[in-house]
């Protein structure tokens, strides 16, 4: 037990310093900022929020799903939306894995289909992680989707034909299945066999009632890494 507590000690320490380094390094003054979701990103929205305090910078942050929303409200900060502004300077948020190509898989937080448009409609996308999350195979987590309530039975056979298993996704602090931000399902997409990502992405975004997948190939412009003694960056651009 006590050494599981220091791991998971070391865990959140790696988190802390990912955040603490992108925040203090690439995020300016006049920034329009997209904030993504997770136990990761708490972290950095709170060194923004010191961040901001100290050196009084107008930062217009535009959050990825309705949890982000109530952090930034504890944190004190306001936030807008992507209808003001489209277009974001940094996109910043987590991952729940990366594989050595640097693919990413997201979801775990069911707000992938918004992250992916705030990663796609930013100039710099920076995934920041704890270094369990990186190297990790793409076949040992499961790819999540948010499909359509009224799909879940007719997308079962077409995953089946690209070799994956679909298993709907349920809460564990309510009785039914987990349900977006967006009013839609959240499952994760299971897969045996190694598969092409880029080709997989955009196969599973072709079963009508699929909205998105958590497949992110291609996105991320930098790689933040907490490790034990030290951080990583990984530029992509």
């Amino acid at each position: 037990m006590a050494n599981k507590k220091k791991n998971n000690s070391t865990k959140e320490q790696e988190k802390i310093q990912a955040a603490l380094k992108t925040a203090n390094e690439f995020i300016y003054d006049d920034f329009v900022l997209g904030i993504g979701t997770g136990s990761t990103v708490r972290y950095f929205i709170k060194a923004i929020s010191e961040l901001i305090e100290k050196n009084s910078l107008d930062i217009i942050i535009v959050p990825s799903s309705l949890e982000t929303q109530l952090e930034l409200t504890r944190a004190g900060l306001s936030y807008s939306s992507l209808l003001e502004f489209p277009e974001l300077d940094v996109y910043v948020d987590s991952a729940d894995i990366i594989t050595k190509d640097h693919v990413l898989v997201k979801g775990g937080g069911a707000a992938l289909t918004k992250e992916k448009i705030m990663a796609k409609a930013a100039k710099e996308f920076i995934v920041i992680v704890d270094d369990s999350k990186y190297p990790r195979d793409l076949l040992s987590h499961p790819v999540p989707i948010e499909l359509l309530s009224y799909a879940i039975n007719t997308i079962i056979q077409p995953i089946f034909n690209l070799g994956g298993e679909f298993e709907l996704r349920y809460g564990k602090g309510k009785i039914g299945p987990i349900i977006t931000d967006n009013g839609n399902c959240i499952g994760d997409v299971s897969f045996n066999k190694l598969y092409n990502p880029a080709e997989m992405e955009k196969a599973l975004n072709n079963i009508p009632g699929i909205i998105e997948n958590g497949l992110f190939v291609s996105y991320a412009h930098r790689i933040i890494i907490g490790h034990k003694d030290k951080v990583e960056t990984i530029d992509l651009i």
